[in-house]
């Protein structure tokens, strides 16, 4: 046919056909499969259709054109379409489709038909099945018969009515049968067997409910509803199931009573209230789903004072609810610590229990125990609890200890604070001590409690704090914060020091100096009052004791200028020079306000100091210059009456070397030198008079000796002038020797060496006083020379004129 044409044609090209020449040998035709099975249904829907594809072989060498197909006879509502015939090529294949439709038998019944189709020769089978359903219909899949209260006997629902859907079939022989795993058979159906259904002809049925009797109803079941399912069976159909639901109401039924416990603590002072009303909740419960009403009365009341007031009759509503029942407890306010016990009846009629219905109510009375803390002192501060001691300032071996006495005050009046309790878990609890008199508070009382403070001299300047716990039994702890600053230096001293300096010397001579004292002041106030970090307190400490320290040696330097004692001077001119250089380094600080007043010590610290060594220096230089020329003016006179004791080489010496090191630190060389040179040439002016006074008393302590060994006689220590005619070399001898040590006197005056000028002056006097005790005793012995001579004399003459005679 032309179809089977073009199917082939659209398979192989239309330029096949064209060009390619049939061939010329015997055709072989092939169908394959040889049978196909066709499966119809009818349901829901009248009228199915099926398509059935076969694949036709051309083995030979010869084109098929035109090959006829060949249907066999079908019932009337079967109906086999497709080509009447067909072309297929030399070695190749085309397919080939049938449609089969089927419309529903007059019988209904399900059938089987065998069909066979002849394809250019070939023989195909199709066999078709014919199959027919049923469906159950229902009215109603749920069947809700509401809330039967616990009176109603039974209850019976509405007609459902129950057919066949799809009209093909007739169900004979139908049931209804309760599902496997309903919780009871309280629900039945009539008719519930040996239905007959079909679409024309549905049948009714009806659900009862009997209610079980009261000793059926479970209690204990979360809710009153229930379900119940039941299966419609007949036939091939697929079964249906229908769903009996109700929710059944139970008669009221009272529940459980719970024993009920009251902890009261006074909370109010020892005489303050004379009784506390309180209230514990009673819950009574309705097991049931239908209103409970129900009264109750004190069976028993407690000991101690104590009454429980029943309430007023309740009800509980329906529902398995429950209610909350408040009763009031009367408790005296001297009723004595301890556990009591009431017992409350509730009467709930017949849905009561078999026994009393007794609600045990216990009460438990403790008596309150608390103590408040409190303090006068600065330190303290109550909201909250906090203790500042502030600055701790490092004294001479340790710092400084703060204290405060804390009142603990028992604050109800029943029971004593017990085994009270200091703590801190925190570093350098050590610190922190107490001191008591007590262990316990009693009622109402009050105790003090000294706390103090005593940083050890591991402490760094820094803040510290502790969370210091006070505590005692059946009472919480009470937290205390606790700080302190920890400052390395003594500020109220050093304040106290700088002030001094306020009427100094060194303030009143040198304004500058001012800048010093203010600065350092305000420094120090600033101190107390700011966060410092741990590099500005390596130099604050260095800053102010380098400050004081520098005042104390330019006020000291200034005073021994003006009393004449220019070494120490010179000294302490050099100690604030000292301090000085030191300033600037440690005058940089990171808080900005402290670093202003840090510099602006530095500045006047280098004002001041420049200002006084100059003076001193110039005073010195020019000091150096007056006494090197009055020892030049008195030198060629040998005249040392007019110059006082501080005028010699020495002294000027001195100035000269004293201005030299002044000028040196205020780096002016040229100054430095030339005191140098002047201090040089004193020193060797020095030299050469103490060594020419040394040499002039070792002459006349030559001389002396000289004299003593020729001179005199030696009797024990003591020299004697013997013989008359050594008296002048003798005389002589001591002259010049007194004159030597006159001479090496002045020198060592002039020089500046008054010990070697004094001990040069003894020596003089003693050589005085040894020639006046030589010549004592030569005049003594000259007396005794005449006294000899005339004794002689007289026994001479005395022999001569008795030898005349």
């Amino acid at each position: 046919s032309a179809s089977g044409s073009d199917v082939f044609n659209q398979q192989r090209g239309a330029a096949y056909y064209k060009t390619k020449q049939p061939s010329t040998g015997p055709a072989d035709i092939d169908v394959s499969p040889s049978s196909k099975d066709v499966s119809l249904s009818f349901g829901q829907s009248a009228y199915n259709e099926k398509l059935v594809t076969f694949t036709i072989f051309n083995n030979g060498k010869t084109d098929v054109r035109d090959k006829d197909i060949k249907y066999p006879s079908t019932p009337p509502y079967i109906t086999i379409t497709g080509p009447s015939s067909f072309t297929c090529g030399a070695n190749s294949s085309i397919p080939v489709q049938f449609t089969i439709n089927a419309s529903p038998s007059p019988s209904g019944t399900d059938e089987t038909h065998n069909f066979e189709i002849n394809i250019g020769g070939k023989r195909v089978t199709i066999t078709v099945a014919i199959e027919y359903y049923a469906k159950i219909d229902v009215s109603s899949s749920v069947i809700d018969l509401g809330e039967i209260p616990s009176n109603v006997p039974k209850k019976e629902s509405e007609s459902i009515r129950i057919s066949e859907e799809y009209g093909y079939k007739t169900l004979e022989a139908v049931t209804i049968s309760p599902a496997s795993g309903n919780e009871n058979a309280w629900v039945t159906v009539r008719p519930n067997k040996g239905i007959r259904v079909s679409k024309n002809e549905p049948v009714d049925v009806k659900f009862t409910l009997r209610k079980p009797g009261s000793h059926d109803y479970d209690y204990n079941r979360r809710d009153n509803k229930y379900t119940w399912n039941f299966i419609i069976e007949g036939g091939d159909a697929d079964p249906v199931t229908i769903t009996v639901k109700a929710r059944i109401m139970r008669p009221p039924k009272l529940g459980r009573l719970d024993d009920e416990r009251l902890e009261l603590k006074f909370d109010k002072p020892k005489g303050t209230v004379p009784r506390y009303n309180e209230n514990v909740v009673l819950v009574v419960r309705n097991r049931g789903d239908e209103r409970l009403d129900f009264s109750s009365s004190v069976s028993e009341q407690p000991d101690g004072g104590i009454i429980i007031r029943p309430p007023s009759p309740r009800v509980v509503p329906e529902g398995k609810t429950k209610v909350d029942v408040p009763i009031t407890i009367t408790i005296p306010d001297d009723t004595p610590e301890g556990t009591y016990q009431g017992k409350l009846r509730i009467d709930a009629g017949t849905a009561g229990h078999d026994t009393d219905n007794i609600a045990l109510i216990t009460i438990k009375v403790l008596w309150p125990v608390d103590f408040s803390i409190s303090s006068s002192s600065s330190y303290f501060s109550s909201a909250p609890l906090a203790i500042d001691f502030n600055s701790l300032e490092l004294k001479e071996r340790d710092y400084d200890t703060k204290k405060l006495t804390l009142t603990l005050t028992e604050l109800y009046g029943y029971k004593p604070v017990e085994h009270l309790r200091f703590s801190s878990s925190d570093e350098h609890r050590s610190w922190l001590r107490e001191e008591r008199n007590f262990m316990d508070i009693p009622p109402g009382e009050t105790m003090d409690v000294t706390l103090r403070i005593e940083p050890g001299l591991e402490a760094v300047p820094k803040h510290y704090s502790w969370k210091y716990y006070l505590s005692a039994s059946e009472i919480s702890a009470k937290r205390i914060d606790i700080q302190a600053k920890i400052v390395p230096m003594n500020i109220k001293e050093m304040t106290q020091r700088l002030e001094y300096f306020k009427t100094s010397t060194l303030r009143m001579r040198y304004p500058s100096s001012k800048n010093i004292i203010v600065n350092g002041i305000e420094l120090l106030e600033t101190v107390e009052q700011s966060e410092i970090g741990e590099e500005d307190w390596q130099k604050i400490p260095v800053l102010i004791k380098g400050s004081l320290s520098l005042l104390a040696a330019l006020n000291d330097s200034v005073v021994y200028s003006e009393t004449g004692d220019y070494g120490k001077a010179v000294e302490n001119s050099w100690t604030a020079w000292v301090s000085t250089s030191r300033m600037g380094v440690n005058s940089e600080l990171n808080n900005q306000e402290m670093s202003g007043y840090a510099k602006g010590i530095a500045i006047g610290a280098e004002k001041t100091t420049t200002e006084v060594l100059t003076d001193e220096a110039k005073m010195l230089e020019l000091r150096g210059w007056d006494i090197k020329k009055a020892v030049e003016h008195a030198m060629p006179t040998n005249d040392i009456s007019k110059l006082n004791e501080e005028e010699n080489v020495l002294e000027s010496a001195l100035s000269y070397q004293y201005a030299a090191t002044l000028y040196g630190l205020l780096n002016d060389k040229e100054k430095r030198l030339d005191c140098v040179y002047e201090e040089t040439r004193m020193m060797d002016k020095h030299d050469e008079l103490v060594s020419g006074a040394t040499d002039l008393r070792i002459r006349a302590e030559n001389i002396i000796l000289d004299s003593n060994e020729n001179d005199f006689y030696r009797l024990w220590d003591t020299h004697l002038l013997s013989n008359p005619y050594n008296y002048d070399t003798a005389s002589g001898s001591y002259k010049t020797a007194e004159g030597y040590l006159e001479a090496a006197s002045k020198n060592y005056r002039f020089a500046g060496e008054p010990l070697m000028a004094g001990d040069t002056e003894k020596d003089l006097k003693e050589l005085r006083g040894e020639w006046q005790h030589i010549l004592s005793l030569f005049l003594v012995l000259c007396v005794v020379y005449g006294a000899v001579l005339i004794y002689v004399l007289s026994r001479i003459i005395r022999g001569t004129l008795a030898y005349v005679n």
